[in-house]
């Protein structure tokens, strides 16, 4: 548990520290991706650059961005290190909250760090090692086994499926008696619905956390409603594990830059002020299977100037936008969690980008636009696999796009559904609170 520790001091370090800190892990990722990531040196070598260019995070800014078509049009060796075997990494697909899923690479030291980073943030929630934890998480990504402490009682964890429905959410969690919950905030809200419109007064964890959607303010309220506990946010990434946190004085969000260094630009490359709209640009500080370096995530967010009155010196910043999707409504009359679609996505690695449209029960219109490996059966698989999950009670229709439009956050809702009969209602009718 040493690197736990560190972890847990790391928060509390002075601003000097911390910078320090982040510079020297900076500067050697920066060294390792110049040497050993043929993506990264072909960047710096365009760029006239050398790793001793780069000695602190205000140096980043010499580096070119890396997009996600970058990456989806690079060969999985150019972006991976030297030496490095794909076939014995830890592979992550992203969710394609932006329309574009990806594929990465780590190995088990960089993600049981990753781990270590999500216990921190639950420390901070009021989390004890003998307390349980539901996850209710993407089932592709349950863990293959467990580690031998859980055996004794340390870090119990319990997954369940988002494929799975509220109410069988809701019964799982009766059985469980879980301390802490995790989940996607579309999952969250629905169960939270289940829990208030069942009756059910037994679902009562300490602290629920949210992460991957946006956790907008009344389903938060709901959710607190339904399980009487405090929902804490947290900005999550495949590609970077999590990055920003809410802390029970909730004075915005922690982010970890021990273990990240983030950007918040503007249209021009350029920072934005404390209080403003800004792309996200992540440097990860230690990942060395595929580094990632000034990697623009697709968020849009907002960075703060403040400090926390919880003592913790981790930078602020205020919100994170355009990050949500709508429900969808199946002909029966069901609603279900959207990132059943996203998730669904991840495989299809063929698809540049893909956006979900309900405009009637019966059906959903997919629009996608085609990324190199596109072939004659894509469409059918995608409609295959709708099926298998709803019980091919939605029709999949087909739409071919050379590109899909911004929404005016700058990301691209992936879910959109104008047939989700009364639900913003029903959430207002509890969020506030009683019985």
């Amino acid at each position: 548990m040493l690197a736990l520790r560190n972890l847990d001091r790391a928060q509390y370090l002075s601003r000097d520290e911390l910078h320090s800190l982040q510079s020297a892990k900076l500067r050697s990722i920066v060294r390792h991706a110049f040497e050993n990531v043929a993506f990264y040196r072909k960047k710096f070598d365009a760029a006239g650059l050398t790793p001793d260019d780069i000695r602190e995070t205000g140096d980043l800014a010499k580096i070119p961005i890396t997009n996600k078509k970058d990456i989806q049009a690079a060969l999985p060796g150019e972006l991976l290190s030297r030496g490095i075997d794909p076939a014995k990494c830890i592979v992550k697909n992203t969710s394609g909250s932006t329309g574009t899923p990806l594929r990465f690479f780590v190995n088990a030291r960089e993600r049981d760090f990753q781990r270590l980073l999500n216990l921190r943030i639950f420390l901070a929630g009021g989390f004890r090692l003998t307390d349980k934890t539901a996850y209710i998480i993407n089932p592709h990504r349950f863990p293959d086994g467990k580690y031998w402490f859980q055996d004794y009682g340390i870090l119990r964890r319990y997954y369940l499926s988002v494929f799975d429905s509220a109410e069988k959410h809701a019964d799982a969690l009766r059985r469980i008696r879980p301390d802490i919950v995790y989940g996607y905030p579309s999952n969250l809200t629905l169960l939270a619905l289940a829990i208030k419109e069942g009756g059910i007064a037994d679902i009562r964890p300490k602290a629920v956390f949210s992460s991957a959607e946006a956790l907008e303010k009344q389903p938060r309220a709901l959710i607190e409603a339904a399980m009487k506990t405090k929902v804490y946010d947290v900005l999550g990434l495949v590609e970077t594990g999590d990055i920003a946190w809410e802390c029970p004085a909730k004075e915005g969000y922690h982010v970890n830059s021990d273990a990240v260094a983030m950007e918040f630009l503007d249209e021009s490359d350029r920072p934005v002020a404390p209080g403003e709209r800004g792309r996200l640009v992540c440097t990860n500080l230690y990942t060395y299977t595929m580094p990632l370096i000034r990697y623009e995530a697709g968020d849009i967010c907002v960075p703060s100037g403040g400090t926390c009155s919880c003592g913790r010196t981790l930078p602020l910043m205020e919100s994170i936008k355009g990050r949500a999707n709508d429900f969808i409504v199946l002909p029966d009359g069901k609603i279900v969690a959207s990132c059943f679609l996203v998730i669904l996505m991840q495989s299809f690695h063929e698809v540049a980008q893909y956006r979900v449209i309900q405009e009637r029960r019966e059906s959903i219109v997919m629009q996608i636009v085609k990324g190199e490996r596109f072939s004659e059966s894509t469409p059918g698989r995608i409609a295959e696999e709708v099926g298998r999950i709803t019980g091919n009670r939605l029709k999949v229709e087909m739409a071919f796009l050379d590109a899909l439009p911004r929404d005016a956050s700058g990301k691209i809702r992936t879910v959109m559904s104008k047939v989700v009969p009364g639900l913003q209602s029903r959430i207002l009718d509890y969020a506030g609170g009683g019985e």
